[in-house]
């Protein structure tokens, strides 16, 4: 063992390299057992030999590694063809989509967190059961580029919104998402676009149109009635008032919140015209029609407004051009129930894209049609409807004198006496409200006093008496119990003057004629009181009750 180490070590100092240079034909089967010893004594402790039958697969891998390298791949090649299914399976393109739609019901356009109902909500809800988009996008609608083109408010409808968005084109969309709307939602058509495509960014002008009954242009100094119609010389006056907010002007005066020197208050104002009167179910109607680049909140609102009190001689000509000015002006704001989004338009993204051959012009010709029969099924008739059912319109007029067009907060005087009035009136009927609450109280109490005797109404029976005489004192005997109802006279005669006292007591023979007087006393105080409430505006107070 000693002579077998020593050997080891003189071999390896002496050459290193004697299994590399050694060849196989030179090699003596005494080397060979020369060799195998000095291996087994370099690595006493690995004793065991490879099996024969390996000895001619050093170059190969093993079963056990072999395998496992082939399900890695197999694996590998799996997750590469899900993944690549999935891309095809969701691969979107920017669109543009027509839409249209009734706003009575729908607290706007924009989709915003609770329980109250808007146009894109129940249009992401469509875009999702029809598979055109996937759930997290509908959660997060930023992932789909989601963009309107116009935010429509609480009960204004449209006729032409469009929206940019990515989802999946699939076949026969536009009838699939249809099917997942309500009626007074329809998609009128969808056009691809270009990647950087923006509804509202590349949106140049916005169309509007009001629609109202033509008694709103009716003089004040005339009774307003839904039988008016519009004259030609009317139409010629209101066309010549609207030209004066064609062009850039600051229109802070016709939104809220906005000073004089923000620049976001500047507008311009492409076209505003008033269309020729029509007569829908008896009632005549006529449209205004405003096309600019933008608008602000209430901003056609108040100018709608400021025309009609001109036009009823309510407010001055001039009144037009000081609200373009500095100061802040009392203008009215028109119902809202009229005003609809009707087209939007898109010129320089045309000129510059609808060309290309590969994208169509955003100028909805081939949807006219469809965008005709929505408004005259689906527009019209609800804001006649609901028109001439709660005349917002009729009520809207008989506030226009309350307002000043001048400088906010100067005093007003029809406003001041309005507010005297109404107060008036409230104290008037609190007072008969107290009067007749203690009258009934007064008169409960009696009831339950008198227990089982009879009750004043049925003191007016006559008793089956042998002569008048006998049945007059029968209702002397019953005066006793009507002398309860005494206090309740008193409580109805403090609200009439002392001068009106007297005619309130009761000199009737029988108690029937006291109770019925007594009911007439009151309902005269009462209607006395009122007619003086409604009558005198700061003297009311002054009078004693």
């Amino acid at each position: 063992m000693v002579l077998a180490r020593a050997l080891q070590r003189l071999l390896v100092q002496l050459r290193p390299s004697i299994f590399q240079t050694v060849k196989p034909s030179m090699a003596s089967e005494t080397n060979v057992v020369d060799t195998a010893t000095v291996m087994a004594a370099v690595a006493p402790s690995n004793t065991e030999k490879r099996p024969a039958e390996e000895d001619g697969k050093k170059g190969e891998e093993p079963e056990t590694k072999k395998a496992k390298t082939e399900v890695t791949s197999a694996n590998e090649t799996s997750a590469a063809a899900n993944k690549e299914d999935k891309v095809k399976k969701f691969v979107k393109r920017k669109v543009a989509l027509l839409l249209s739609y009734s706003g009575v019901g729908y607290y706007g356009m924009q989709r915003n967190p609770g329980p109250y109902p808007t146009i894109e909500e129940d249009l992401v809800k469509a875009l999702l059961k029809t598979g055109a988009i996937p759930q997290d996008h509908a959660r997060f609608m930023g992932k789909m580029s989601f963009q309107r083109c116009a935010r429509t408010d609480k009960g204004v409808s449209a006729a032409g919104q469009v929206v940019s968005l990515k989802m999946l084109l699939l076949d026969n969309i536009e009838n699939k998402l249809n099917e997942h709307l309500p009626p007074s939602i329809r998609v009128m058509g969808i056009k691809r676009t270009t990647g950087s495509f923006n509804s509202k960014h590349n949106c140049d002008y916005r169309t509007y149109m009001y629609m109202l009954p033509t008694f709103a242009f009716q003089p004040v100094d005339q009774l307003t009635t839904e039988n008016y119609r519009l004259p030609a010389e009317k139409i010629t006056e209101v066309n010549e008032l609207l030209t004066q907010y064609l062009g850039t002007h600051n229109f802070h005066n016709f939104t809220s919140g906005k000073p004089f020197k923000d620049p976001s208050a500047m507008r311009h104002i492409k076209e505003f015209t008033c269309s020729e009167p029509f007569l829908e179910d008896y009632m005549e109607f006529a449209i205004l029609r405003v096309r600019g680049q933008s608008f602000m909140l209430h901003q056609i609102r108040k100018m709608i407004g400021l025309i009609l009190a001109i036009v009823k001689g309510v407010a001055q000509k001039s009144t037009l051009q000081k609200a373009f000015g500095e100061d802040k002006l009392d203008i009215p704001r028109a119902p809202g129930l009229g005003l609809v989004l009707e087209m939007v338009h898109y010129e320089s993204y045309n000129n510059k894209w609808g060309n290309d051959g590969l994208h169509e012009p955003l100028t909805w010709e081939d949807c006219k049609a469809k965008l005709d029969d929505f408004k005259k099924s689906h527009i019209y008739p609800v804001i006649i409807e609901k028109e001439k059912r709660e005349k917002a319109m009729m009520q809207w007029l008989s506030t226009l004198p309350l307002h000043t067009y001048d400088v906010q907060g100067k005093h007003n005087p029809m406003r001041s006496a309005l507010e005297t009035l109404n107060e008036a009136k409230k104290k008037a009927k609190l007072e008969s409200d107290t009067s007749q609450s203690g009258e009934d109280s007064q008169d409960a109490k009696t009831s339950n006093n008198s227990g089982t005797e009879t009750k004043p109404e049925e003191a007016s029976v006559q008793p089956d008496c042998a002569s008048k005489d006998e049945a007059t004192q029968v209702t002397n005997d019953k005066k006793p119990d009507a002398e309860p109802t005494k206090p309740s006279e008193k409580s109805a005669t403090e609200l009439v003057e002392p001068s009106e006292t007297s005619t309130a007591t009761p000199s009737v023979e029988n108690a029937e004629q006291t109770s019925n007087t007594n009911k007439d006393t009151t309902n005269q105080a009462v209607t006395s009181d009122l007619d003086k409430g409604s009558a005198e505006t700061s003297e009311t107070e002054g009078v004693a009750r």
